[in-house]
């Protein structure tokens, strides 16, 4: 008898999903681009994927549009969502949200409100990645008919992916730099450029992911370019299969390094005014490119290419200090936190007034380069064997 009011009493609850979604029944939003309008309102732009028809479907040969695109202002995220929703015939649904990207205006004038959006719903996904949109409207480049991938948001996921650089930067990220002390959250850039089509004349627009955005206090501060984003890789552990290239004294040529590990060590020395740091970095790898007449089998050559090498990394080591600790003000490197571990009682001193600390710290900065590999060939194989230096 106890069984069969067991048994009763489970038929009462619901089993299941009771509150899940249809796929039918749902929009999936593949990108979001927010834009600043000339009036300080904020204009989102979702892209939004059109399901494949099933092969039942009438008509299911005729090629579809892979995706589209809507769009609405207002004054913040709930008000714009609302209107974007009324554009719907679906659920506007978050989840599978890839990609944020955030105009140049907005981003400068802050982005504290819409990323508030983006992280209490907890249906937004962290692992999005978000990028500036360099020199362009965010929502543009979202209109942008990718080659290769089904949608814009795809191609950006996979280009973000591909390189795992300093580039890279989810929501995720952005919000615990932001919410560390010390520490200006950084992201991607998205620029746009333009691409040929085979046997076709003029030009069509493309995108390209190029540098790398700072902020502080929620807004974009500037921007890093390619050769000091390469610098900025030491210090995000992100070193490897990143290049470095070199010319050799007497104008005897260049040779390129191609890194397969690296370390990067920060060392303080808190007891000095101004602060000291101190940089050690060290990487192995092979040796790629060598444009010059040096038998590099020849172990003196070899060390030449190697010191070359070296003095190139500390000058454009220097050139990125240079520029994140006197034009920013920004310490995206970790100064801060290795200051933290190193001396607690120190950091609370400097912590109220840390950008002018940064901004006054002497930085030095020793390399080591381990030449593992230099390829099947000593000499380069385009110059005669009398020009040859061994």
């Amino acid at each position: 008898m106890v069984r069969i009011w067991l048994v009763l009493l489970i038929l009462l609850f619901p089993t299941g999903c009771w509150d899940r979604k249809e796929i039918n029944d749902i929009g999936l939003v593949m990108a979001t681009a927010i834009d600043l309008t000339e009036d300080g309102q904020m204009q989102a732009t979702l892209q939004v994927a059109v399901p494949s028809p099933s092969s039942q479907t009438t008509g299911a040969s005729k090629e579809t549009e892979r995706f589209f695109l809507i769009s609405d202002v207002g004054k913040n995220g709930i008000e714009i969502e609302q209107k974007l929703q009324q554009k719907m015939s679906r659920t506007l649904f978050f989840s599978h949200r890839s990609v944020i990207l955030v105009g140049e205006a907005l981003a400068r004038k802050g982005v504290d409100d819409i990323l508030d959006t983006f992280t209490r719903n907890p249906r937004n996904r962290l692992k999005a990645y978000i990028l500036v949109a360099k020199g362009a409207k965010a929502g543009d480049l979202l209109q942008v008919e990718y080659p290769y991938e089904l949608a814009p948001s795809e191609a950006l996921k996979e280009m973000e992916m591909l390189r795992g650089k300093g580039t890279v930067a989810t929501l995720r990220d952005y919000m615990i730099a932001s919410a560390s002390e010390g520490t200006s959250p950084t992201t991607g850039v998205l620029e746009p450029t333009v691409f040929r089509s085979s046997g076709k004349k003029g030009e069509n627009p493309l995108f390209r992911i190029t540098g790398t955005a700072i902020f502080k206090s929620s807004k974009l501060v500037g921007f890093l370019n390619n050769a000091e984003t390469h610098e900025f890789l030491w210090f995000k552990g992100n070193k490897k299969g990143d290049e470095i290239a070199a010319d050799l004294p007497g104008g005897m040529g260049n040779a390129a390094f191609s890194v397969t590990s690296s370390k990067t060590k920060i060392k303080t020395d808190w007891k000095s005014t101004p602060l000291k740091f101190h940089i050690n970095l060290t990487a192995k790898g092979d040796l790629v490119e060598n444009d010059s007449k040096l038998d590099v089998s020849n172990s003196n050559n070899l060390r030449t290419v190697k010191k070359a090498l070296e003095q190139q990394v500390v000058q454009n080591m220097k050139d990125f200090l240079r520029k994140i600790q006197t034009e920013y003000h920004a310490d995206i490197a970790g100064f801060s936190q290795q200051l933290q571990r190193d001396n607690p009682q120190k950091w609370r001193v400097v912590e109220k007034e840390w950008d002018r600390y940064f901004a006054e710290a002497d930085i030095s900065v020793t390399v080591n380069l381990a030449i593992n590999n230099t390829g099947e060939i000593g000499p380069s194989l385009q110059f005669k064997d009398k020009e040859i230096l061994k």
